[in-house]
């Protein structure tokens, strides 16, 4: 395989190449402290640095500065973790108060390394990276980019079994997040994947089984044990996470190493709550354990301004749920738009943890579903779900959910009023109506 990615695409001059500083792959050599210093001229010079194809060994965490790019070649650019305690090993900065801008990681296979930003943090781009045999605790990610706005596209997202744990976790993200084209999945889901796929991350999966195959990695096919696939569990600002593919295990619990059991519990497949505004479009969503496990399903709790839309989901649901066990502030379920998604054997619910009461309850405004499709779904349940009891009675809309085979409208619960699906389309505001044509991407 040739480079002709990565070396038509930049200027490699505006690079220090690593082999230049004595950086080489392939020596077994730990080169933890021979980057750490490299970084340095990295920072002074505001210049990236370019790693050729190898095997790159780092026993200790990697901190990294403003305008320390990373770029890897498309033929295979390792950095193996090796620290004495077996942990992935972690490049970035997770000091809050540390000032980090204007870098790039791209075109890198992590293995048993993670990448983790947090704070200060701005301008900064994780593009077409691969993130495998990572070991952490079950709740931390293999990405995390948290605080301000981030580009994360592109990139390849595997646990094998025993390194189960978390892929993406963003936190109190700024206007401007986008998580765009990535893989979270097995070997087996790739050929599956490719619509959502651009070319570069197909490369990198190419590059990832190339090298297996060369014995430079070692990993098995199946490579679906996430605790759960992304988290965004606090103010997130008008972010977009757009034509991913995202499915693991089915298994309830998974492998522990630690007590050879398995016993980690799973969480959801994506997990968000208290955003103002996020938009999940054309994305594939699928494993994760049944609909009767609360750990199942796709998880959008109290918030306000999602929109769901163009979304093909196998075997798995969209729920919406709220909970009191929140500030005052976030007692709401507020625009949440769940249009022309696509359900083969899933369903489309919401629910809370209490009853509303005079006391308390959760302000609902502008709760539409429409246009969806379902498939292989049993007609005599409900698949669009709302409370049988709510001071929000009017809020829950629907129109034109049907099943695929016959055209006939789903059943629905609760207080879901059917509606002039164009009176829908007219109360979209500006930011969700931009995907009113927008269809599913088919597997």
């Amino acid at each position: 395989m040739t480079d002709v990615i990565t070396e038509t695409s930049i200027d490699l001059s505006e690079y220090i190449h690593a082999p230049d500083a004595g950086i080489n792959p392939g020596t077994g050599e730990n080169l933890t402290e021979k980057l750490t210093a490299l970084l340095d001229e990295s920072n002074s010079s505001q210049k990236g640095i370019y790693f050729p194809e190898g095997i790159y060994l780092f026993s200790g965490d990697v901190i990294m500065k403003s305008y320390n790019s990373l770029k890897g070649s498309v033929s295979g650019t390792v950095f193996r973790g090796i620290s004495d305690s077996g942990s992935a090993v972690m490049f970035g900065d997770s000091t809050y108060g540390n000032t980090v801008t204007a870098l790039s990681i791209e075109n890198i296979i992590f293995d048993n390394a993670r990448v983790h930003f947090y704070g200060h943090k701005t301008n900064i781009s994780v593009r077409h990276n691969v993130f495998i045999n990572t070991v952490t605790d079950t709740s931390t990610a293999q990405l995390t980019c948290s605080t301000n706005a981030y580009t994360i596209n592109g990139n390849v997202f595997m646990r094998g079994r025993g390194f189960a744990g978390v892929g993406l976790s963003t936190y109190g993200n700024a206007a401007g997040l986008v998580i765009e084209q990535n893989f979270l999945g097995s070997v087996s889901d790739i050929a599956v994947a490719t619509p959502w796929l651009d070319d570069e991350t197909q490369v990198m999966l190419a590059t990832l089984l190339e090298l297996r195959e060369a014995g430079s990695m070692a990993f098995d096919d199946a490579q679906g044990d996430f605790v759960a696939g992304w988290y965004s569990t606090s103010n997130l600002k008008k972010g977009v996470f757009r034509q991913n593919f995202f499915t693991g295990s089915e298994e309830v619990y998974l492998y522990n190493p630690a007590t050879g059991e398995e016993d980690i519990g799973r969480d959801h497949n994506i997990y968000i709550k208290r955003y103002d505004q996020v938009e999940v479009v054309q994305n594939y969503f699928g494993g994760w354990p049944g609909d009767d496990r609360a750990s199942g399903q796709l998880k959008f709790r109290n918030a306000r301004g999602l929109v769901f839309a163009g979304n093909y989901l196998k075997g798995i649901s969209f729920n919406a749920r709220s909970y009191d066990n929140v500030d005052d502030a976030w007692l709401i379920m507020k625009d949440t738009y769940i249009f022309n998604n696509y359900l083969n054997d899933g369903r489309i619910s919401y629910w809370q943890n209490f009853t509303d009461s005079e006391d308390k309850a959760i302000i609902i405004e502008n709760y539409l579903v429409f246009t969806n499709q379902f498939i292989n779904c049993d007609d005599s349940e409900a698949l669009v779900t709302s409370p049988t009891f709510t001071l929000s009675p009017d809020q829950f809309l629907c129109a034109e959910n049907s099943f695929v085979d016959n055209g006939a409208l789903v059943p629905t619960s609760g207080v879901f009023a059917e509606t002039d699906v164009e009176t829908l389309r007219a109360m979209l505001p500006d930011y969700a109506s931009q995907y009113l044509s927008i269809e599913p991407i088919m597997p």
